[in-house]
C-alpha cells in the first residue's frame, strides 16, 4: 500500500508573528510619530533643509532608528540580511515576469521620486512646478505611474514567495497590496488631469480648480492609506516565510511611512523609502531570475512579440504627438 504524504507545514508560531508586527509596524510608526512630535515640540519642525522639513526628517530617522533597535532586541542577529527567492513562483506572474517587475517597479519608482526632487511637496507647489517645468513633472509622474502598474505583478511575485511557507500572510498581503495599487493608480490619474489643467487654463486658474475639488468624496476614498498597511504586512510575510532577513523586511516596511495622494512630491522621507524598497526588491528580483525554469522557445518569442508589440505603440502615439487615439 501506497501512504502519501502530505506537504510539511511550517508550525504556527504566534509569538514570532507578534513579535514581528512589533518590530515592522508599531516601532516603524512610533518611531516617525516621535520623531515628528520631538521636532514639534522644540519648534524646529517648520525649518527646511532643502525642500524638506526637519519634522519629516526627524521623522524618518525615528522610524528607521527605532525599528533597527527594536529589530535586534526581539529578532536577534541570526540572518538578518537575507535576501533570497527560494524557488520559483508558479502560476501569474511567473518567475520571469516577476523577477523584472521586482528589479522594474521599483527602480521606475525611485527614478520618479528622482526626477520631481526639489520641487516643494504639497498642493498647490506641484502645480506651480508644472507651470515652471512641465516635462520635467510630466517626466516624473510618468515614471511613477508606470512603476505604480508594474508594482502589481511585483506584489504578486512577492506573495508567490511567501506563500511557499506563510500563506495566510501572502494572500493578505496580496489583497490588500492590490486593492492599494488600485487606489494610488486613481490618485495618479487625478494628478495627470489637474497637471493638464495648468497649460490647459493657466495656473490660476488650474489651482482654484483643483482647490475646490481637492477633498472630494470618491468611491475609493474609504480604502485610502491601504497601500501604506500593505506594505508592513508584505513585510512581515516576507520574514516569517524567510525570504527576508529582517533588515531588508524594516526597508519594505518603511514603505508604509510614505506619503500618499493627489499631486505629492518628493522629499527626504520619500526618497529614502524608495531607495531602500529598490535595495531590497532589486536582489530579490535577480535572486528570482536565477531560480527561474527555463523558458521554453514558443514563450520566449511570445515575451519578444509582447515586447516588440507594447514599443511598437509607444512609437505610434509618439508620432501622433502624445495624444490619445480615443
Amino acid at each position: 500500500m501506497t501512504t502519501l504524504l502530505e506537504p510539511e507545514t511550517p508550525p504556527r508560531r504566534p509569538a514570532a508573528d507578534l513579535r514581528a508586527i512589533a518590530v515592522f509596524a508599531v516601532a516603524v510608526v512610533l518611531g516617525g510619530v516621535g520623531g515628528f512630535a520631538l521636532t514639534e515640540l522644540l519648534g524646529v519642525g517648520q525649518l527646511r533643509w532643502g525642500e524638506t522639513e526637519l519634522s519629516a526628517i526627524a521623522s524618518t530617522v525615528g522610524s528607521l532608528v527605532v525599528g533597527l533597535v527594536a529589530g535586534r532586541l526581539l529578532l536577534g542577529a541570526g540572518a538578518a540580511m537575507t535576501v533570497r527567492a527560494p524557488g520559483p513562483v508558479t502560476g501569474w506572474p511567473g518567475s520571469r515576469f516577476g523577477a523584472a517587475s521586482l528589479i522594474l517597479a521599483p527602480s521606475l519608482l525611485l527614478a520618479g521620486e528622482v526626477v520631481r526632487a526639489g520641487y516643494d511637496f504639497f498642493f498647490p507647489a506641484q502645480l506651480a512646478a508644472m507651470a515652471g517645468a512641465p516635462g520635467t513633472i510630466l517626466t516624473s509622474y510618468g515614471l511613477y505611474t508606470a512603476g505604480l502598474v508594474l508594482m502589481i505583478p511585483a506584489f504578486l511575485a512577492l506573495t508567490g514567495l511567501i506563500g511557499r511557507e506563510r500563506p495566510g500572510w501572502a494572500f493578505w498581503g496580496a489583497t490588500i497590496a492590490i486593492v492599494g495599487s488600485t487606489v494610488r493608480i486613481f490618485q495618479d490619474g487625478i494628478s495627470f488631469l489637474a497637471l493638464q489643467l495648468v497649460p490647459a487654463q493657466g495656473l490660476e486658474t488650474a489651482t482654484r480648480a483643483v482647490g475646490g475639488t481637492y477633498q472630494a468624496w470618491y468611491v475609493l476614498q474609504t480604502l485610502d492609506g491601504s497601500d501604506n498597511l500593505a506594505w508592513a504586512v508584505l513585510a512581515i510575510g516576507a520574514y516569517r516565510a524567510r525570504v527576508l532577513g529582517w533588515v531588508p523586511a524594516l526597508g519594505v516596511s518603511f514603505m508604509l511611512t510614505h506619503y500618499s495622494g493627489v499631486l505629492k512630491g518628493a522629499d527626504f522621507s520619500t526618497l529614502t523609502g524608495a531607495v531602500l524598497l529598490a535595495a531590497v526588491f532589486v536582489p530579490l528580483g535577480v535572486s528570482l531570475w536565477r531560480r527561474a525554469e527555463p523558458v521554453s522557445r514558443k514563450a520566449w518569442w511570445g515575451g519578444v512579440a509582447s515586447v516588440v508589440l507594447l514599443a511598437a505603440q509607444y512609437l505610434f502615439t509618439a508620432l501622433n504627438g502624445f495624444h490619445s487615439w480615443g
